[in-house]
């Protein structure tokens, strides 16, 4: 003879195991049905792209390099002018300047030396950055120190400017001679374009 299990609930109704794990089925298997029927059709299909010839490729990165300048332009706010000026890059926003130094040749001492050239590169490198600065037009055509004069601009704000230069490269050459690259920000809150404004 088989036992029979049952439980009594509340009241002493027989409770029944069976049904209530069927209910607690059919809620996954529900879900189931509606994310194979409803949601997975759709994902097999690849949405068609359209077929670019290269030419036409080519023609579209022309014209996004054609149209960056403006950008920067307009980035600029007319403070200044996007034009040719060596040392700077308007693409990527900063101005650059090299300097090179020779150490006194009365320093016998290699170390102090050295020290020196490095320091005479800066200076040099500094005074370039200022000559870039001073070549940059201002709208309307007009140059960086008739912009500094009718705006009421000190020049020692801007060489104040280019003492917060960042050291980007620094090396020591065979002949005792120092070189030094400097790179200014045009844009952005310590950038050239927040000093003229």
């Amino acid at each position: 003879m088989q036992k029979e299990n049952r439980q009594y609930g509340v009241g002493g109704r027989q409770k029944s195991g069976v049904k209530r794990k069927g209910r607690f089925l059919f809620l996954p298997l529900l879900t189931a049905y509606c994310l194979l029927f409803a949601v997975l059709p759709g994902c097999g299909k690849k949405e068609e792209e359209p077929k670019i010839s290269v030419a036409e490729k080519k023609a579209e990165v022309a014209t996004s390099a054609e149209a960056i300048p403006q950008e920067f332009a307009e980035a600029y706010k007319g403070v200044v002018v996007v034009a040719t000026v060596e040392g700077i890059d308007w693409r990527k926003g900063i101005i650059t300047a090299v300097g090179r130094g020779l150490p006194p040749k009365d320093i016998k001492n290699p170390a102090q030396a050295k020290i020196l050239a490095m320091r005479a590169a800066k200076v040099e490198a500094y005074k370039n950055l200022l000559e870039t600065i001073l070549k940059i037009k201002t709208p309307p055509d007009q140059g960086m120190k008739e912009y500094l004069d009718e705006k009421h601009i000190e020049i020692s704000r801007i060489e104040g400017f280019i003492k917060g230069a960042k050291v980007v490269k620094e090396e020591y050459k065979d002949d005792g001679s120092a070189e030094v690259t400097l790179e200014l920000p045009i844009t952005g809150g310590y950038g050239l374009v927040a000093v003229l404004k």
